[in-house]
């Protein structure tokens, strides 16, 4: 057994798959937690947007399993992370979960454990979840991104399509994502990502007048475009890496919120004489999921109650506690 320090802190004893977890009832909680969300950039200074339909258009909706009768798998992907700051550093778990369309639901749950410190004695160390970082949060965000491509990579089945909670193209994780994207192409996948909520002023940007009336994107296409309804499919390419080529559009398949739904050009190549049934069958998972409150498709919807539970099971507080850190002030001030 590696001990990570000299001071009794071993993280080898919490790293596990949920099904070796039995969950323990305790009034003993040393640690409040703090969900971390992936904060991918999203200024596309030096991108090109072209519409690729009548931009004044708005497509309807029409719900729709009619793609399913190609014997396509579905799959959703979506995680939940929650990070404790101690005085030796940042411990972050991360809960990613694929979940499979079939009669019953079928999942892969997987519950990591990481330890980020600035901490010299531990930067030549060989564990790949004690990680020396002098720059926490950037090293935090592309190990979110690694755990969410080896999930999705290591479960996904060939001719499946694929609702993943996310953006594709956006932010220095851009090159990881788009690599994964190709090789599930060349599994004759079909990646779709979705995006619920982004400050994205690229569409309004390109007009004259836009900018005067919205605030971003998402608030122009919130006024603009009717109940199971979505824009114009957009062409967004970067200068200077033809690579982080995508397509996206928005929807807006319930009354409420609108989100992005995008997806790489070649993606959009090699299946756009699908993509109308594509679209009809997301409009159905919308309307399955049957909230306003909390609009996903339905896969996405389910992978996000399991990648929860997978934090909630932990008893995570009472781990931290046993391990031997010590919480910053501002992790127990506010108990």
């Amino acid at each position: 057994m590696v001990a990570l320090m000299k001071n009794h802190i071993n993280l080898k004893n919490v790293k596990f798959r949920l099904k070796n977890i039995q969950k323990k009832a305790t009034n003993n909680v040393s640690f409040q937690s703090s969900e971390v969300t992936i904060n991918l950039q999203e200024h596309y200074i030096s991108s090109t947007l072209t519409c690729l339909e009548d931009p004044h258009n708005n497509k309807r909706l029409s719900p729709s399993l009619k793609l399913l009768d190609s014997d396509w798998n579905v799959y959703g992907y979506d995680e939940s992370t929650q990070n404790y700051s101690s005085l030796e550093g940042d411990l972050f778990f991360i809960s990613s979960t694929i979940i499979k369309l079939a009669n019953k639901y079928q999942y892969d749950l997987n519950v990591m454990p990481y330890f980020f410190s600035s901490m010299k004695k531990i930067k030549n160390n060989e564990e790949d979840y004690i990680i020396y970082s002098e720059k926490i949060t950037q090293t935090r965000n592309l190990t979110m991104i690694k755990a969410k491509i080896n999930t999705i990579t290591n479960c996904i089945e060939p001719n499946s399509i694929i609702f993943i909670d996310g953006p594709l193209v956006g932010g220095n994780a851009s090159s990881y994502l788009v690599e994964m994207d190709k090789v599930l192409r060349n599994l004759n996948c079909i990646p779709i990502y979705f995006i619920k909520n982004s400050k994205s002023r690229m569409i309004i940007e390109s007009s004259k007048t836009l900018p005067y009336e919205y605030n971003s994107d998402f608030h122009w296409v919130s006024k603009t475009c009717p109940p199971a309804h979505r824009k114009p499919f957009y062409k967004y390419q970067d200068k200077y890496n033809t690579n982080n080529t995508k397509v996206f559009t928005y929807i807006k398949p319930i009354y409420g919120f609108p989100q992005r739904v995008e997806m790489h050009f070649l993606t959009y190549q090699k299946y756009h004489s699908q993509l109308e049934d594509l679209f009809n069958l997301i409009q159905y998972f919308f309307l399955v999921q049957g909230t306003p409150f909390n609009p996903q498709v339905r896969p996405i919807a389910i992978a996000e109650l399991f990648a929860k539970e997978g934090i909630k099971i932990l008893n995570i507080p009472t781990l931290l506690g046993r391990l031997g850190f010590h919480p910053t002030i501002n992790q127990v001030r506010f108990r």
